[in-house]
């Protein structure tokens, strides 16, 4: 569907924009000027840069650009650290209408699995040269043919021309799939759609422009990307922490939001819990009272984590009607649907759910939060293996259509994208199985995460989160797969202690799998922490830790069978 069409809500009213825009046009309009971007360094000094200025240096950079051969709508990567740097760069190459494909950050795996990484992806995407931090550029320089250049000497242009605006439906980023479930790929994305996305989200909560919203999420992931983009031609008020820092200090997060007055912020659920741990270990004195909306998504919103978030910023006048769960895609530009602004976060109980039972799926055993309404244009359907639309309380496939669908995924040599499994009006099949109550979409898991065991489905997730409530078990580091061959479930978790306490860690959770679960695991494998397989964004890998089990790669501690 054309992304520059007008939009009309899915909830009472209407949009307040009928005409499509790139990137730039939207920054530039009169009506962003009271926009800015205020990036915070690693030593916690804050540079704010108004509207006015991203725009300046975001010429001179194309400007640059264009000097060292790049042409638009050529692909270009970009990695490195939250810097000015970074930023003037990414928004130079939207100015010129270059479209940017943003790396993740080198891991925990070292540099050469980076380089490898960020060569393969270069060349998937034929890129036309990669700009990253100066540490990275030789390493990268010795190991690809591309242009290599740091994110210093392009960022130091200065020189202006007069460049056409790009169109406001030309490519404007390619976006990495996470590849939880297989090989990552390149969503196209389009300027009106990076502009439009969140804008259909924030505009009906009541979000203004000139209100803050404060992220540490990184750009090469969707939510850190498109906020961004999305937010400053909104014109709010954007700032930035690396990401680094809330990795190495979950605690700076909140007390940014404080610090700045943030209206609005969004994150993992993974990232609320490691807010609210750091708060209980080191309570900061924080005013929260302004966070109207923390947008939840990227991962299952558990009740634990609301919970968790309650008890640890209650203090600090955090209202616990914030957290707004939500679902996203990229192959929908980032959000599909979310709870509306002071929505309680509503969880149900399989048994509380009214399910026909006519697809063959069976609804999972722990509670399910709401991830609300589709956004503005939006439609979700639920699908069933004959291809038949699902009623309320039936479990299948999730199709989503609307605006916001991309045109599918990069493909080399110049084919046209692919556009992945779609209905014939175009609706995308994502691959998510869940269901709508009361017009509210369910997430249930992901169709090739199932678990196959005595002819019976069931849902990983059901076990990891049985697993994490074990003392001792590391959060969000659990992962259950089968093995299709001989339908054996294994649970492959880090846990906390030396081998004596991690033999007794064993034994407590296959002893709690079996008390709160429909099936024991056959196998239960403990292994060193910060080793099991995730994607950049931290998301688990499930058909990955699979294959290392079977290859004997896992750095296996202790084994109960």
């Amino acid at each position: 569907m054309d992304a520059g069409l007008s939009l009309t809500r899915s909830n009472e009213g209407s949009t307040q924009w009928s005409m499509p825009r790139s990137i730039p046009e939207a920054i530039a309009e009169g009506a962003r000027s009271t926009g800015s971007l205020t990036v915070i360094d690693k030593a916690g000094t804050p540079r704010r840069i108004c509207a006015d200025e991203v725009q300046a240096t975001a010429a001179a950079v194309a400007a640059a650009l264009v000097g060292s051969g790049v042409c638009p709508g050529d692909r270009v990567c970009l990695a490195g650290r939250t810097s000015t740097d970074l930023l003037f760069t990414l928004f130079g190459l939207w100015r010129m209408g270059a479209v940017p494909v943003v790396l993740p950050q080198v891991s925990r795996g070292g540099i050469q699995p980076w380089v490898t990484m960020a060569v393969g992806r270069a060349d998937a995407v034929d890129a036309r040269m990669l700009i990253v931090d100066d540490e990275l550029a030789s390493a990268l320089a010795q190991s690809t043919p591309r242009s290599v250049r740091t994110l210093a000497e392009v960022s130091a242009g200065r020189a202006v021309t007069n460049l056409a605006m790009p169109e406001p439906d030309a490519l404007g980023l390619l976006q990495f799939t996470s590849a939880t479930t297989g090989t990552s790929k390149a969503v196209q994305v389009s300027h009106s759609q990076i502009v439009g996305n969140v804008r259909a989200l924030i505009e009906p909560m009541g979000i203004m422009p000139g209100e803050v919203y404060v992220s540490w999420l990184p750009l090469f992931h969707d939510m850190g990307i498109i906020s961004l983009a999305s937010g400053l031609a909104y014109g709010m008020e954007i700032v930035l922490l690396p990401t680094e820092a809330f990795l190495r200090a979950p605690g700076i997060w909140m007390g940014t939001v404080s610090r700045f007055g943030a209206v609005i912020t969004a994150g993992p659920n993974s990232a609320y819990g490691l807010a609210a741990r750091s708060q209980q270990l080191r309570p900061a004195v924080l005013d929260l009272s302004r966070l109207v909306v923390a947008i939840d998504g990227a991962e299952p919103v558990t009740e634990d984590v609301v919970q968790r978030m309650s008890d640890a910023f209650t203090g600090s006048g955090l209202r616990p009607d914030v957290l707004c769960p939500a679902y996203g895609l990229a192959e929908s530009t980032l959000v599909v649907t979310a709870s509306g602004r002071g929505e309680l976060p509503r969880f149900i109980s399989p048994a509380d759910v009214c399910s026909t039972g006519t697809d063959g799926v069976e609804l999972p055993t722990r509670r399910l939060v709401s991830c609300g309404r589709g956004i503005s244009g939006t439609e979700v359907r639920i699908i069933g293996p004959a291809g038949q639309s699902l009623p309320e309380g039936a479990v299948g496939e999730v199709h989503v259509l609307g605006p916001w669908i991309t045109t599918g995924y990069w493909q080399p040599d110049g084919a046209g994208p692919d556009p992945g499994r779609r209905s014939a009006d175009g609706a995308l099949a994502t691959g998510d199985l869940g269901f709508l109550r009361d017009g509210e979409l369910f997430i249930c898991g992901r169709t090739k995460d199932m678990i196959i065991v005595g002819g019976r489905n069931l849902y990983p997730e059901d076990y990891e989160e049985a697993a994490e409530l074990v003392t001792g078990i590391v959060r969000g580091n659990v992962i259950a797969f089968s093995l299709v061959e001989t339908e054996r479930m294994v649970i492959v978790a880090e846990g906390r202690g030396d081998s004596t306490a991690l033999q007794s860690l064993a034994v407590q959770l296959r002893e709690r799998l079996q008390a709160s679960t429909e099936h024991a695991p056959e196998e239960v494998v403990l292994v060193r922490a910060g080793t099991l397989p995730k994607t950049s964004s931290g998301k688990r890998q499930r058909q990955q830790c699979r294959t290392q089990y079977q290859n004997g790669d896992l750095e296996i501690i202790h084994t109960l069978r």
